[in-house]
C-alpha cells in the first residue's frame, strides 16, 4: 500500500508541475465570468444557459485532465525507461497500475473540485438557488465515477495505443457517449458511461435521483473501473520491458 500512495503522489507532483492544468483554470474563470456578464433569453432563460455553461466545462475540462495523465502515464514511464527501478525495488506490477490510478483519480478529482466549486460559487453570486444541495452532490459524484472509469480505461488502452491515439479515442468515447448516447449502433452491448451524466437534471433543476439508482450507478462505476484495472493488470503482467 505504501508503494501505491508513492507512486500516486509522483502523479500529484506532476499536475502541479505542469502549466497546462492552470491554463485550463484559467481559462474556465474566463468563461464563466464573461457568461455571467450576458443576459438575454429572460430572467429563466438566462440563468439555465448561465449553468449549462458552467457545468458542461467544469465537466469536460475535468475529463480532457483525466484522459491526458492517465494515457501518458505508462508509455512515458517505459520511454523514459525509469519503469526499471521502479519496478527493481519491491513494488509488483499490480502496484504500479493501481498507484497510477489512484495518482490519476487523485489529480482529476482534485481539478474537477476545484471547477466545480467555481461553477457552484458562481451561482450564488448570480444568486440562483434553484438547484437542490443534494442535486449538485449528486452531480458530483457521479462525476468522479466517470472520471474513475476513464482513469481506469485510459491506463487499459494505453498498454495498447499510443498516447495520442489513446487520448483521441478516449475523448470520442466520452463525446460521443454524451451527445449520442443509446442512438449508437449496437451500443447496448458496450459501457454506457453516459448514465454519470446528470448535468440537464441540474441545469433544469428537476428532482433529485432516486438512493436505490444512485446506488446502483456507483456499483456500475466500480464494477466497471475493477474490470479494466483488472484487464490492464493482466496485460502489463504479461508485457516483456
Amino acid at each position: 500500500m505504501h508503494t501505491t500512495l508513492i507512486l500516486a503522489r509522483g502523479v500529484l507532483k506532476e499536475l502541479i508541475r505542469r502549466k497546462d492544468f492552470y491554463l485550463i483554470f484559467f481559462f474556465l474563470l474566463v468563461i464563466i465570468c464573461s457568461s455571467a456578464s450576458l443576459s438575454f433569453g429572460g430572467e429563466t432563460g438566462f440563468q439555465r444557459y448561465f449553468k449549462e455553461i458552467g457545468i458542461s466545462f467544469a465537466y469536460i475540462f475535468s475529463v480532457v485532465i483525466a484522459v491526458t495523465f492517465a494515457s501518458a502515464q505508462i508509455p512515458r514511464e517505459i520511454e523514459s525507461k525509469t519503469i526499471y527501478p521502479i519496478l527493481a525495488h519491491p513494488v509488483s506490477r499490480g502496484d504500479f497500475i493501481i498507484g497510477k490510478f489512484l495518482g490519476v483519480l487523485f489529480v482529476a478529482a482534485a481539478s474537477f473540485t476545484l471547477f466545480y466549486a467555481v461553477f457552484i460559487g458562481s451561482l450564488h453570486v448570480k444568486g440562483d438557488l434553484s438547484t437542490p444541495p443534494t442535486l449538485l452532490m449528486q452531480g458530483y459524484l457521479f462525476h468522479i465515477c466517470l472520471l474513475s472509469f476513464f482513469v481506469a480505461l485510459c491506463l487499459l488502452f494505453s498498454l495498447f495505443l499510443t498516447t495520442t491515439a489513446n487520448m483521441g479515442i478516449s475523448l470520442i468515447l466520452y463525446f460521443a457517449t454524451d451527445w449520442f448516447g443509446a442512438t449508437l449502433p449496437n451500443y447496448i452491448y458496450l459501457p454506457h458511461p453516459e448514465l454519470f451524466d446528470i448535468k440537464d437534471k441540474i441545469i433544469h433543476t428537476q428532482d433529485i435521483i432516486p438512493a436505490w439508482a444512485a446506488s446502483f450507478l456507483v456499483l456500475y462505476a466500480v464494477i466497471y473501473t475493477a474490470l479494466f484495472l483488472m484487464l490492464a493488470y493482466m496485460v502489463f503482467k504479461k508485457r516483456n520491458l
